[in-house]
């Protein structure tokens, strides 16, 4: 087993689908990734993917691993530069709210590639897809190095995917049907990191494409976005806030040198439609080799019930078979607004009641605020 780099967390990945070797061979050479996105400035759309998007790049810290999925193998390409404490990715141009509200420049500009279109439009171009020609941008970035020297190694996927089959549970990487970008539990990069030890050094990983970052971009700070969970506008909006900047959650469901993933498969495999929780934190009391979580975290930007506790429940039961001798380490929390008499009365009649715990915003915004009282006095 190899040693860690810096931090002493358990490991995080970003595992992220490509679909040309022109474009992978830009990011290894460049360490650099921005996914394609529709443009929205001041207002996200009320369907828009947007705030799921951004909620992948805010689990990031510092030292995260990157892989790339293409054809059929996997490629790694390095380390997130950034913070250990929040959302570790980068503001490119004012191409988001964040990036308008922070005053971002372009730094990164992938319309004067030959595969796409410029428009007249900063920071934006035309990319073909199965829908056809669609305007497309790259509000947030992520910038990795190689400190284990692993750079370009690659590994066929069903490497790992044998190695996954051992555990008798649906993991991120092996439910990423349909999704271009999921987060990595601690086992599954360990396991693609032993894996590639033993890869040979490619040849080459350079670039001949003309397009650099052009000065140092801004990075992601709490302060670009909202300042307590009530001002969140959906529940993918809260997600991704949370992730980015976990201090908006009461101290005692803040991570405390754990690892975070996001949309973490917690239940049987399943055709559709499988049950994922919203965010797991990962501890160094790793429970099936850090392929199943220590604390798991449900969302809801409504007031809460029976059927929200039942959907907490659901999770537990399933990790009480995945993991029979340590299920009862699991902490497992439904975060809302507020909470209708039936939740509690749901919790207390449960099994499982000493290991779930409803937490309301108030609870959270007045934590927040005696924290900041603790800090200016």
């Amino acid at each position: 087993m190899m040693g860690r780099l810096k931090s002493q967390k358990p490991r995080s990945g970003f595992f992220i689908v490509l679909y040309d070797e022109d474009t992978l061979r830009l990011y290894l050479d460049r360490g650099i990734y921005g996914f394609l996105m529709n443009p929205e400035y001041e207002h996200i759309g009320k369907y828009s993917r947007h705030y799921a998007a951004l909620a992948d790049y805010a689990c990031g810290r510092e030292g995260t691993h990157v892989f790339f999925f293409l054809k059929r193998r996997i490629h790694y390409g390095g380390q997130l530069i950034g913070s250990e404490h929040h959302g570790c990715f980068y503001l490119n141009g004012p191409l988001s709210p964040m990036g308008i509200k922070a005053d971002a420049q372009l730094y990164w500009d992938e319309s004067v590639r030959e595969r796409y279109k410029a428009t007249n439009n900063l920071g934006t171009f035309i990319v073909q897809t199965n829908e056809g020609p669609k305007e497309r941008c790259q509000p947030y970035l992520i910038r990795f190095k190689d400190e284990l020297g692993y750079k370009g190694r690659n590994i066929l996927s069903d490497d790992l995917y044998f190695k996954l089959g051992e555990y008798g549970h649906p993991l991120p990487s092996n439910t990423i049907q349909g999704m271009s970008f999921c987060t990595l539990t601690p086992g599954e990069c360990d396991i693609l990191l032993n894996l590639l030890a033993e890869a040979e050094r490619p040849e080459s990983i350079e670039s001949g494409e003309d397009i650099e970052l052009e000065t140092e971009p801004i990075h992601f700070e709490p302060k670009f976005g909202i300042t307590k969970v009530s001002e969140a506008d959906r529940e993918s909006h809260l997600e991704a806030s949370l992730a980015g900047n976990p201090d908006l959650f009461p101290s005692i469901m803040r991570p405390k040198g754990e690892t975070l993933c996001r949309q973490v498969p917690v239940s049987p495999l399943k055709p559709y439609q499988m049950d994922r929780a919203d965010i797991c934190y990962y501890s160094e009391a790793s429970i099936k080799n850090g392929t199943l979580p220590n604390t798991v975290i449900e969302l809801k930007n409504k007031r809460s019930g029976k059927p929200e506790v039942r959907q907490v429940i659901r999770y537990i039961e399933w990790l009480k078979r995945a993991a029979p001798s340590n299920y009862t380490d699991i902490k497992l929390y439904l975060f809302a607004p507020s909470f209708a008499s039936t939740a509690q009365e749901s919790v207390s009649s449960s099994e499982f009641r000493n290991q779930i715990e409803l937490v309301s915003f108030e609870e959270a915004e007045r934590d927040t605020k005696q924290s900041n009282l603790v800090q200016d006095f």
